[in-house]
């Protein structure tokens, strides 16, 4: 019996029909597959404004009193453009100012109110998932100092995938002695992330070309929080008393 020619790849590609075109409908196939797992991976409300406003300011007061600060929160001239692009990235409106497929870092001065608006926004989150048995992940909410020592006890893969918001980025210890050796743990945590395109938040005081230098995180590593966040500014000075 004559045995069969194998065929190379190119001959394969050229007898089969229509080969281009079908890789083409395969490409675009797979383009719709991630498309939707970056939409899955956003968790939007159906709120106006005016509603997510007043839920704010209820959950806001709700982490005030987790804090045993006997006070109300408070929507002023400063944190109001915040929130309002916070509603805006949370139902998906184009009439927010960056890229709604990135996260987003809040940077500021000391005190201005940056933990407090993305901690709020972590409890409605999360509440909301829970309170309506939602299949979506809770929001982490750690500080990066937390984060850091969670890391080295555990491992950066434990913190890959899930949706987090890592407060005070940037106050951590950039290198780690670990049994002689120097690592970088959140620098390492931020490269998997980046890679998964797991989404990420932050509270920082520092700018992105502060976190860009060598004394923080490097260029390579500021590359990634360019493709990682939104940085969005709050304005005004410390609110501590």
């Amino acid at each position: 019996m004559e045995r069969k020619k194998d065929l190379s790849i190119q001959e394969v590609i050229l007898i089969r029909q229509n080969a281009i075109k079908a890789l083409q409908n395969d490409a675009k196939e797979i383009i719709i597959v991630e498309k939707n797992k970056i939409r899955q991976r956003r968790f939007l409300l159906p709120f106006k404004y005016s509603e997510f406003r007043s839920l704010f300011i209820m959950f806001g007061t709700a982490c005030l009193h987790k804090r045993h600060q006997n006070k109300n929160f408070v929507i002023d001239e400063n944190n109001e453009p915040v929130i309002q692009q916070l509603h805006y990235y949370s139902t998906n409106n184009s009439a927010f100012t960056g890229n709604l497929t990135k996260g987003i870092l809040l940077q500021g001065k000391y005190g201005c109110g940056k933990t407090i608006l993305l901690e709020t926004y972590s409890l409605l989150h999360n509440h909301i998932v829970t309170k309506f048995d939602l299949n979506h992940p809770l929001l982490l909410f750690i500080k990066a100092v937390e984060l850091q020592e969670k890391i080295q006890k555990l491992s950066a893969n434990n913190f890959v995938r899930r949706p987090m918001i890592i407060d005070e980025f940037g106050r951590e210890s950039k290198t780690i002695q670990d049994y002689g050796n120097v690592i970088r743990p959140i620098s390492e945590l931020l490269s998997l992330r980046s890679d998964m395109g797991a989404l990420t938040h932050a509270t920082s005081n520092f700018t992105l070309n502060t976190l860009s230098t060598d004394e923080f995180y490097g260029k390579m590593i500021g590359d990634r929080l360019k493709m990682m966040f939104n940085f969005i500014t709050l304005e005004g000075e410390s609110r501590r008393t």
